[in-house]
């Protein structure tokens, strides 16, 4: 009774039978009236826990509307207002598949079904509450990413409290992982499964065993997952992971969309399958997945200016290659209107951006270079995404040198994640820009090597320009090459329509990519005069 008197507590259920009923049961354990709150709205809850700190929050899993338990709990850690030593408890009557996953995989301290006896009470939270208390300073360390520290702490810690040693044990291999340690973390994994058959230990052995490169020892251990816990998302998870570290996108991708139909709402998971479309340039896909995400969070602090920026650079990857391109920039407009007024600088920056990239859809090359060089100055992106999307930029825009540097960027700007497959999805990110921008070098780079080698006729040549010019749209040399032979020679299998596009196209990067005064000096308007000419000709 004791251990009680003292602990600060909070009720979260829309449900007053559930408050009233619960809070007699908290009483009758021994805690202090005083110090036992309810609330009965996700919104109230944090409000109190903004002005007072809990030891245990006892939260159901349903709310009526707006945000259920398994957001609050994201909500409570998002703005700190759980110590290392605060103990969640989810509560639910629901015992359906549908709703028992996602608390599962969530995590709380504990989760109760209902009905529960104050017996039952009384159990789960003098373990979890003792756990939090003996293991706090090892919780600290995985909140803050302290991997030596919590290594140390796991050291010290454990002599004393056999009691805990696979929770122990877990940390540790967590921490060992971290730091890149995977064949120590191999062995903790190893000697866990020699003492206890653990499901998270065989977990985490494959994932030791794919971060070591046994690619092939990682999938059986998995493969033997599946078989035994089909629905198990934290096995799906580890399945889409060594799926990354083996290249094959579309298939972590695939079992990725299987949690998340297992388990809908899982806002990590759906972010990481947004970045690995666009890994592979999937866009359409990737819009689908952020706006799922966006709905998933629309009561949660992930709805904010940083998730509407999200959105429009989603819009305008797809924009860049889809039928709707105009809709889709209409809508990133609306959303970039909503932006402007911002007083945060960096995030002014990010729509300067934005607008950069519209430029580049509808045309206006002038106008997006001359952004892209300003930001470029300032060299003002700090997060990943952001430089991401302005790398993005440069290498449709095909400027080889500013690229080269932004990707270093890019690399700068992977920090360090708690979710370890979060990162590995940005990196996938990263490494699918890299390989789409050395295609396209390598393959301009054969093309010239035959402008270089063969004596082509005109014809030949023409149509090798336009070849180049169908992967890179705005080298403005190719596009000048273009408008001079169109200006005497009519490619193959061409007709006026077509011809008259490309001329338009190509006119349009000449023009703005050229100085007026080099265009003078290129006598440029007698070729595109030709050229014109040669077409109308063809047409009557």
């Amino acid at each position: 009774m004791q251990l009680f008197q003292t602990i600060k507590v909070l009720i979260i259920d829309d449900a007053p039978t559930f408050l009233f009923t619960i809070k007699s049961m908290l009483v009758k354990l021994g805690f202090s009236e005083t110090n036992v709150l309810t609330s009965k709205s996700a919104k109230m809850a944090l409000d109190l826990a903004s002005n007072k700190s809990f030891d245990v929050i006892i939260c159901d899993y349903n709310f009526g509307s707006g945000m259920n338990g398994k957001q609050l709990f994201e909500e409570f850690k998002h703005l700190k207002l759980l110590s290392d030593k605060s103990v969640f408890i989810l509560v639910t009557g629901d015992n359906s598949a549908a709703t028992v996953r996602p608390i599962v995989e969530l995590k709380p301290d504990e989760y109760l079904l209902k009905p529960f006896n104050a017996i039952t009470l009384k159990q789960r939270l003098s373990l979890a509450i003792r756990r939090r208390e003996k293991l706090a300073a090892l919780y600290a360390a995985e909140r803050q990413l302290d991997a030596e520290k919590g290594l140390e702490l796991c050291s010290e810690i454990a002599p004393f409290h056999p009691e805990y040693y696979f929770v122990i044990e877990r940390f540790k291999a967590s921490f060992l992982t971290i730091l890149q340690r995977h064949e120590q973390a191999k062995n903790v994994y190893l000697s866990t499964l020699d003492k206890k058959e653990l499901d998270w230990a065989r977990v985490g052995l494959a994932n030791s065993l794919a971060n070591l490169g046994k690619i092939e020892e990682a999938e059986k251990i998995i493969e033997q997952l599946m078989e035994s816990s089909p629905n198990d998302t934290q096995v799906r998870t580890e399945a889409a992971y060594i799926k990354l570290k083996d290249s094959d996108i579309p298939a972590a991708i695939s079992h990725l969309e299987l949690a998340s139909q297992l388990v809908p709402g899982n806002s990590e998971r759906e972010l990481i399958i947004v970045n690995l479309c666009l890994s592979v340039e999937d866009y359409g896909q990737a819009l689908e997945r952020y706006r799922l995400y966006l709905e998933i969070n629309k009561e949660t602090y992930r709805n904010n200016d940083f998730s509407k920026l999200g959105l429009v650079r989603a819009l305008l990857y797809q924009a860049h290659s889809a039928p709707n391109r105009l809709a889709l920039i209409e809508e990133a407009k609306h959303h970039i209107r909503a932006l402007m007024n911002s007083k945060d600088e960096s995030l002014l920056n990010e729509v300067e951006m934005l607008k950069a990239h519209i430029s580049v859809e509808l045309g206006f090359y002038r106008s997006a270079m001359s952004i892209l060089k300003s930001l470029h100055k300032k060299e003002c992106f700090h997060h990943f995404y952001a430089t991401y999307h302005y790398a993005w930029l440069l290498n449709v825009m095909s400027v080889e040198s500013e690229f080269s540097e932004a990707i270093q960027w890019c690399g700068q700007n992977l920090n360090l994640e708690g979710n370890q497959i979060i990162f590995s999805s940005k990196v996938s990110m990263l490494e699918g820009l890299k390989k789409s921008n050395e295609t396209k070098k390598n393959w301009l780079k054969q093309k010239y090597q035959i402008l270089k080698d063969n004596n082509l006729d005109q014809r030949s040549l023409l149509e090798l320009y336009l070849a180049i010019n169908e992967t890179a749209p705005l080298l403005k040399t190719v596009c000048l090459n273009i408008i001079k032979t169109l200006a005497y020679v009519w490619p193959r299998q061409y007709g006026v329509t077509q011809v008259t596009e490309i001329i338009e196209r190509c006119d349009n990067v000449i023009r703005q990519l050229y100085s007026e005064q080099e265009l003078a000096t290129l006598g440029y308007q007698q070729y595109y005069q030709s050229a014109v000419d040669t077409c109308n000709n063809k047409s009557k």
